[in-house]
This record gives structure tokens, C-alpha cells and sequence, in this order.
């Protein structure tokens, strides 16, 4: 196997070669797949300059992509600010995407300039960034892309967590609608759950009993998420259920819900070792949710009881994130 230096040398090598867009966009391609590599960070910051100084948009974009992987988001807001108005919109939806996904109020004046772009998808972007630092300015982008296919998951998603009340409307006729795929319909659910819709949040509740439903676990989640009444028995019944495949589902819901009475049934998961890896990890997300010393106890515990380095690795995150 070629070791990923060369290659990083081979793909630089093709992008100081002006006049072959096709391999140089390959290379710049190549260069997100070495991303990935250990290492990598080493290298990333001369290898993110040199593609954001391209004059080929590919290369630009994949230099955004690059970059926002390894760097400090003080210095992600100062990679993207100067981005925001590039002649390109395939940049500038990078730009747009990556202001959203850092969710900082220091980035709502780019934020704002991006939702006057002439193209729809930057404009949505920007609104879903927005909505994440609570600006619902681009209300009306996120309730018009309700209407995308493409974008509707994501839109829903936004205006959950913007909560205002202004989306309402827009959000009931879309539940709605006949024909709508189910995970579209619960994740409207929830967001009119969110909103207090009572009605919504039974839904939600009816559609944890549907065994087969291809939404369920998605459903089990949510109950928790948007607090519907009964919840905290019905996810605890789910969790408790070793022939119910969302186990982990209810795991992660329970934690969500934030009602610290869940706390001793998520440690009695996580202190199974007949369980696998992957429902111990489900809870002990949970748990890390409701938050607490005595999670961050036993969360520490389960690090030496997991059988895969990949599950030890995760709970480490876990501590990191939550505790």
C-alpha cells in the first residue's frame, strides 16, 4: 500500500499543474479521503492554504472542507469570513454550510449576508445557522424549503429547534399532507411537539408501538427529545424489553428527556456485560445526558469492561462531550 505522504505529494504535485481541472478536481478529492489519515493534521494547515488560494472552485471548496475539519472554530470563523462573498456558489454553500454547523453567534453578521444570496441553497444554509443561534430572520427560508424535498429534513430540524410559533401553520399542513415519507412525517411531528402541539406528541407516542414501522426508533427518540406525556414509562418498557430491537433508542431518549428517575435503569444497562458494546454505549450516552457525577462514574467504569477498542474509543468521546 502506497503510504498517504506520497500520495499527499502526488495530489499537490496535480494541483501546481494549471490547464487539467478533471485531475486537479481528483486530486482535491483525494486530498478529503487523506483527511482522514493519522497524521494528517500535521500537514492539514499548508495543505488547506494552498487549496483556498486555487483559482479552480473545486479546489476552493474542498480546501473549506479540509480545513474545517482540523481547525480551532476561532479560526474556522476567520478561514470562512473572507469566503462568504467568493464569485463562486458552489464555495459559498461550503462556507454557508460550515458558519451553520459551528452554531456561534460571532458568525450571525456572515450568517446574515449569506441569506441575501441569489441562490436558494446558500440562502437555506444561512437560515439554518441562524436558527441554531436562536435569529429566526430566515424563518421564512426554512418554512419555504419545507416544500424541498432535499432540504425538508433539515428545515424541520431547524425550526424545531428555533421554536417559534411562527412555523406552525407551515409545519401542520405539511403533516398533514398525504403521501408524506414517514420519517418526514415524524420528524414534523416533533417539531410541532416541540411547539407545544399536544396532538403531535401522542402521534409520536403511537408510533413507538409500531414494531415494524421503518421510523420507530427515530419515534423513541424524539418522545424523549420533545418530553411527550408517558414518555419516561414508555422508553423505560422499550429499555427494559431484551427482545426490542430500539433498546438503544430508548436508551438515548431517556437521556434526552432529562428526568433523572431514568438514571437507574440506564446503569443497569450499562453495568451488563452480557449486553453488547453498542446498547452499553446507547446508555451510557443516556446517562452522560442526564449528566451528574455518578454518570461520569460509571461511564468511566465502563471503559475497561467494553470488548472493542472502537466502543472504548467512543466512550472516551463521551466523557469528553458530556461530562
Amino acid at each position: 500500500m502506497t503510504p498517504w505522504r506520497d500520495l499527499l505529494a502526488r495530489a499537490l504535485v496535480v494541483l501546481n499543474q494549471p490547464g487539467r481541472p478533471e485531475e486537479r478536481t481528483a486530486a482535491a478529492r483525494q486530498l478529503i479521503a487523506l483527511a482522514k489519515e493519522d497524521g494528517f493534521g500535521s500537514e492539514a494547515s499548508a495543505v488547506w492554504t494552498r487549496m483556498l488560494a486555487d483559482p479552480q472552485e473545486e479546489v476552493r471548496r474542498a480546501g473549506i472542507e479540509i480545513a474545517m475539519r482540523f481547525a480551532a472554530w476561532e479560526e474556522a470563523e476567520n478561514i470562512l469570513g473572507p469566503f462568504a462573498t467568493d464569485p463562486s456558489a458552489l464555495v459559498r454553500v461550503q462556507v454557508a454550510g460550515a458558519l451553520a454547523d459551528l452554531e456561534r453567534p460571532s458568525c450571525r453578521d456572515a450568517l446574515q449576508r449569506l441569506l441575501q444570496d441569489p441562490d436558494a441553497v446558500i440562502r437555506f444554509e444561512a437560515a439554518r445557522g441562524l436558527a441554531a443561534i436562536g435569529d429566526a430572520s430566515g424563518i421564512q427560508v426554512l418554512t419555504d424549503s419545507l416544500q424541498k424535498g432535499e432540504l425538508r429534513f433539515r428545515a424541520l430540524g431547524a425550526l424545531a429547534g428555533l421554536g417559534d410559533a411562527r412555523a406552525l401553520p407551515a409545519i401542520q399542513a405539511l403533516f398533514n399532507r398525504l403521501w408524506l415519507p414517514p420519517y418526514e412525517r415524524t420528524q414534523a411531528a416533533g417539531a410541532l411537539a416541540k411547539l407545544g402541539d399536544r396532538e403531535a406528541a401522542q402521534y409520536l407516542l403511537g408510533r413507538t408501538e409500531k414494531r415494524r414501522a421503518v421510523d420507530r426508533a427515530f419515534a423513541i427518540e424524539l418522545c424523549g427529545e420533545v418530553k411527550a406525556p408517558t414518555a419516561l414509562e414508555r422508553l423505560k418498557a422499550i429499555l427494559s424489553n431484551e427482545a426490542d430491537e430500539c433498546r438503544g433508542a430508548a436508551a438515548r431518549g431517556l437521556g434526552r428527556l432529562g428526568d433523572q428517575s431514568a438514571l437507574p435503569a440506564l446503569l443497569s444497562v450499562m453495568k451488563d456485560e452480557a449486553q453488547s458494546d453498542d446498547l452499553r454505549l446507547d446508555a451510557a450516552e443516556g446517562a452522560c445526558r442526564l449528566g451528574g457525577p455518578q454518570a461520569r462514574a460509571h461511564v468511566e467504569s465502563l471503559l475497561a469492561s467494553l470488548q472493542a477498542a472502537e466502543a472504548r474509543e467512543e466512550a472516551r468521546e463521551l466523557l469528553e462531550e458530556w461530562t
